[in-house]
This record gives C-alpha cells, sequence and structure tokens, in this order.
C-alpha cells in the first residue's frame, strides 16, 4: 500500500538526493522530504524547513532557519505528555 515509506530508512549517502539549492543556483529550489537539508528529519516538518532553506537562501535574507523542535527533552512536556495520559 506504501511503496515508498521504507525509502527514509535505507541507508544513503550525501550524493543520494539533491540539496535544498542546488551548488551555483539563483532560481532553483528543490523541497520536500527526499533533499539533503543536513539534518535527519522525516517528518512533514522536513518539507517545511526545506521550503524556509530554499526561500531565505534564494531571496538572501539571511534569516536562519528555527532548528528542529525537541520537545520530548523538555520535563515539562514530559509532565504534561504524563498528566494527559492520566485523565
Amino acid at each position: 500500500m506504501a511503496p515508498y515509506v521504507m525509502s527514509h530508512f535505507l541507508p544513503r549517502k550525501n550524493s543520494d538526493r539533491p540539496r535544498v539549492v542546488p551548488e551555483g543556483s539563483t532560481n532553483l529550489a528543490f523541497m520536500g522530504q527526499f533533499t539533503e537539508s543536513g539534518e535527519c528529519v522525516m517528518l512533514v516538518e522536513s518539507s517545511i524547513r526545506s521550503a524556509m532553506m530554499a526561500v531565505s537562501t534564494l531571496l538572501q535574507t539571511n534569516k536562519k532557519v528555527p532548528p528542529v523542535y525537541a520537545g520530548i527533552n523538555n520535563p515539562l512536556i514530559l509532565l504534561r505528555a504524563f498528566a494527559a495520559l492520566m485523565k
């Protein structure tokens, strides 16, 4: 039913996927989960992050893309999740 679902977990090299903005490109960018953004993110967030990277690079805004949200490491988030499970 989902033949490409395993492609996120297969071993790969940096050269297997295109960079978000190819070297020397001034008006072309690739977006989505199958671009090389330098991070290991395989959720919808990676599609959004690649779009943010493309826009900031091509428009030369020098705006940094925010880091990947890591709420699982926040004790307050874990406490809220535990409280929600106990309801």
